[in-house]
């Protein structure tokens, strides 16, 4: 099978729903992603054939966004295109459709990518249509269940910030500026743990979730260019990075809404033939600082599958992640894999590691490689 190569990725920033993007419908934000990765990185647009992408929340009118994203943004009418939709994990699932394309050799480039505008939501978007409780209520029983503390979870938080505010300049060239904005709205600098542990939570009142140690509702679009590693070469792109193994998993909320990377995970490592300690680079989606601590705490036990080695947190998230930087859904993988892709290319590391927790009880996780 072809080897499919990451060439480049971009998006818009990412901002709080409500606010600089409320006017701008996801088709026009998809448009940007699309329009800076082109632009940025000198892409022929008659050099692409296919384009997935994904939206969560989507556009009334526009049931397949992804075609008329190919004819609002003037490219070849020829690109085939199609529109995913699998909640958080949506860009993976896009990534991954460019990906086997690309390895059966159907195709040689693709653009994958999501858009979510979350201004446009209804409310009840937020909520689990089979258990009819919300992301964070689900979250609240699982933090429970662990024994995950409020302490730790602000620790994640505080850190998310930390690094992303630290990683302002490296992460501003991933991003295509819009309506004059330039950077995510989230990052604070500034965050202390004090700060994080006088907010109240907010999902029960008993509970230790809080606005600061869980993802803000946020607006954005991301894109990614694929290649084979033949057309790579041909077109004399040095790629940033290499798919290795790509996984998704499921099962029942009711053991655990977002614990679906307790399957994806160990899957991943043992198709993989390497081990958790063999990632230079680890990237956890932050959809709540418990979430991300119930699923890392998983694979130490080997609750799902065979148990890895202690996660090294110094790997993890070294340019923050959806606590600080935001979370339009269907954005999230395309953003993770763009910013994992540049850092190991910036390392020189071996092996990176993705993992995104979804509603629906389901997970993606990939695993990078360079060389």
């Amino acid at each position: 099978m072809n080897r499919v190569a990451i060439v480049a990725g971009m998006r818009t920033p990412f901002v709080k729903s409500g606010k600089a993007f409320k006017d701008l419908s996801p088709l026009r934000l998809a448009r940007e992603s699309v329009r800076g990765l082109l632009e940025t990185h000198a892409i022929a647009p008659n050099a692409i054939d296919s384009l997935v992408y994904g939206v969560v929340v989507a556009e009334p009118g526009k049931p397949n966004l992804a075609r008329e994203l190919v004819f609002e943004e003037k490219l070849p009418s020829e690109i085939e295109a199609h529109t995913i939709s699998s909640y958080c994990i949506t860009g993976l699932r896009t990534i991954a459709s460019v990906v086997e394309a690309i390895q059966v050799g159907r195709i040689a480039c693709g653009i994958a990518g999501g858009v979510d505008s979350l201004s446009h939501s209804d409310p009840n978007t937020f909520n689990e249509p089979s258990t009819g409780l919300s992301m964070g209520q689900h979250t609240e029983l699982t933090r429970k269940e662990w024994n995950i503390s409020r302490e730790r979870q602000d620790e994640i938080a505080l850190a998310s910030h930390e690094n992303a505010v630290a990683a302002r300049d490296k992460l501003s060239k991933e991003i295509h500026p819009v309506l004059g904005v330039e950077h995510d709205s989230g990052p604070r600098p500034g965050t202390s743990v004090e700060a994080l542990s006088s907010l109240k939570p907010v999902f029960d009142p008993d509970g230790t979730l809080t606005a600061g140690n869980s993802s803000p509702v946020t607006d954005g679009a991301s894109a990614v260019l694929l290649m084979s590693e033949d057309r790579a070469k041909r077109e004399g792109r040095d790629p940033l990075a290499f798919i290795r193994v790509m996984t998704f998993a499921a099962h029942d909320p009711s053991e655990g809404l977002l614990m679906a990377p307790a399957i994806a995970v160990p899957e991943a490592l043992s198709r993989s033939g390497l081990e958790l300690a063999d990632m230079d680079l680890i990237e956890i989606h932050e959809a709540f600082g418990a979430q991300v601590l119930a699923n890392a705490a998983a694979w130490e036990q080997g609750w799902k599958g065979k148990a890895t080695s202690e996660v090294d947190w110094d790997k993890v998230n070294v340019n923050g992640s959806s606590i600080a930087v935001g979370h339009p859904w269907a954005a999230t993988g395309g953003r993770i894999v763009t910013t994992l892709a540049n850092e190991m290319a910036r390392r020189d590391a071996s092996f990176g590691l993705v993992s995104i927790c979804a509603a629906g009880a389901m997970a993606g996780a990939f695993i990078l490689e360079r060389g």
